[in-house]
């Protein structure tokens, strides 16, 4: 492991740690009082913008947006700022059906902020076309969170952001939770898709993140804090230079239970899942038909600089059809990349070789 890709995990995780000035500790979400709600006119980003900075100021408020209708953003919610809608501080749900807020403009601007004291849940909308790139440190294409952000039956894609976090970044101290949630087509550095920063949580029950590109590590996921995934699927997703196409774990935790890691692609280890230094459980998950450039074409053990390797435990599920351009087409642990092991998970089909070096990976067939 070189330094300089090390350097370069370590610089983008706390990059996105020292981004935010987390003011408190994030709210426990409650829910908004009940009102009736009158639908933002079609496309009336104004309205929208009205509505936001009202349920901020009363504390919490529930927004309606007109069904199948795109609002279109062309200037930041405040002239000079970072976002196209004004930064949650209180608890806001905004639902619509087949509702879309996206970015038209040429001055680059991220969607949404959620402030460490604010709560923002999104059910039924798209996000799209944030552009997190006005300095090579900016984070968060799509949203960024340092509170509590909850997507429910939502999609965010085609954001960018030049640092990390293409579609979501969660900062250190702040909560995500997707359900039924799609986070599809973003690029960034690091966390092409998402990117969970260390004492961050993320938890994403069934929906996918495919088709992100991350530049240095983790294409569809980086993750340096705690993520659970429950039946969702980590796919099509690719990094342009380093490790973890799929996925790219970093000290924490990270949990899969069910669901697919598949045709991912890394430039150089893991092509579906890279972990350093992380606690890696997964349970019953199919992790297929990935790519490596270099080793460990499903799943890469490996070492960051000046820590001890982490643990990785499969129980259940596969590791099939997988490719490494060197060794362990399955799986692959590092001389010093702490330890894995397999039970009950079926290994076969994969090239040149189903685990390396010979013996490193306990229950991992010869």
């Amino acid at each position: 492991m070189s330094t300089v890709k090390n350097v370069c995990r370590v610089a983008a995780t706390a990059l996105l740690s020292a981004s935010v000035a987390l003011v408190a500790t994030p709210a426990i979400a409650t829910s908004p009082p009940a009102r009736q709600a009158t639908p933002v006119p079609c496309g009336d980003v104004a309205e929208l913008i009205e509505q936001i900075n009202e349920a901020n100021a009363r504390g919490a408020g529930s927004i309606l947006l007109s069904a199948g209708c795109e609002y279109e953003l062309t200037t930041p919610a405040v002239a000079g700022g970072a976002n196209g809608l004004p930064t949650i501080t209180g608890i806001v749900t905004i639902t619509g059906t087949q509702s879309t807020i996206t970015r038209t403009s040429a001055t680059p601007f991220r969607i949404a902020e959620v402030a460490s004291q604010g709560s923002l849940t999104l059910n039924g909308i798209t996000v799209s076309g944030g552009s997190a790139t006005a300095g090579a440190d900016t984070v968060g294409g799509g949203i960024l969170t340092a509170g509590d952000l909850s997507l429910v039956g939502s999609r965010v894609s085609d954001n960018t952001a030049s640092a990390v976090g293409g579609g979501v970044a969660v900062a250190a101290g702040a909560r995500a939770h997707l359900t039924s949630s799609t986070v599809s087509d973003n690029t960034a550095g690091d966390g092409g898709g998402i990117h969970v920063a260390s004492a961050a949580q993320l938890t994403m029950d069934r929906g996918a993140v495919e088709n992100n590109t991350a530049d240095f590590t983790g294409g569809g996921l980086f993750t340096a804090g705690t993520t659970v995934l429950n039946s969702a699927d980590i796919r099509v997703n690719s990094t342009e230079r380093f490790e973890g196409g799929g996925i790219f774990a970093a000290l924490g935790s990270l949990t899969v239970y069910g669901g697919h890691v598949e045709e991912n692609e890394a430039a150089s280890s893991g092509g579906g899942i890279a972990n350093f230094d992380s606690t890696l459980r997964l349970v019953g998950t199919e992790v297929d038909k990935n790519d490596a450039g270099s080793d460990g074409g499903g799943l890469y053990q490996g070492q960051r600089l000046n820590q001890q390797g982490g643990v990785a435990g499969l129980i259940g599920g596969q590791v099939t059809e997988n490719v490494a351009g060197g060794l362990g087409g399955g799986i692959f642990r590092d001389e010093d990349g702490g330890s894995v092991t397999v039970s009950g998970t079926r290994v076969v089909l994969n090239r040149p070789d189903q685990c390396a070096p010979a013996g490193a990976v306990p229950g991992c067939p010869v």
